[in-house]
């Protein structure tokens, strides 16, 4: 009967122990603070503001063919990059090249998102530490009157 007693305390001890985290315990606290007094919830929108950089775009150009015939490189600007031709001498291949310039694109968006603006006061914030301390100071007291409670009227075996 002892030895079943103290592991179905230490079971319900591990039980309260791990049935609430602070995480969890805090959201239901926002959650009450919440439905107590709306106006606490304030939606602050968040901008997104990204830059992307993408390949360029194929593009064509006019090139006087006299002065490549001469052996010139010629350039030939673009609004997406810059065309080059050339004529080879030794073997007269023509070359033609495109040089792309990057293409920026701008994403800018807003999300918006509900926060809960809490101020606490200086006064609230030491009447709560008080609280808290006389309820651990009680927790203590109770934990310690019930163990030796349990040690005090439970019989030994000899």
């Amino acid at each position: 009967m002892k030895t079943s007693l103290k592991i179905f305390l230490l079971a319900v001890a591990l039980i309260v122990m791990n049935g609430c985290s602070a995480q969890r315990r805090a959201e239901r606290l926002v959650r009450r603070a919440v439905a107590l007094c709306p106006e606490l919830v304030q939606v602050k929108a968040h901008p997104i503001d990204t830059v992307l950089t993408a390949p360029g775009f194929a593009d064509m150009a006019r090139v006087p063919l006299p002065q490549v015939l001469a052996g010139d490189t010629l350039y030939a600007a673009t609004d997406h990059g810059t065309v080059v031709v050339s004529l080879r001498q030794s073997d007269s291949a023509l070359r033609v090249g495109f040089v792309a310039a990057p293409q920026k694109i701008r994403y800018k968006d807003q999300v918006e998102i509900a926060q809960v603006a809490i101020e606490p006061t200086p006064q609230a914030r030491g009447k709560a530490f008080w609280s808290h301390f006389a309820l651990v100071l009680l927790g203590t007291g109770i934990g310690a009157g019930l163990i030796i409670y349990l040690f005090r009227n439970t019989p030994t075996q000899k």
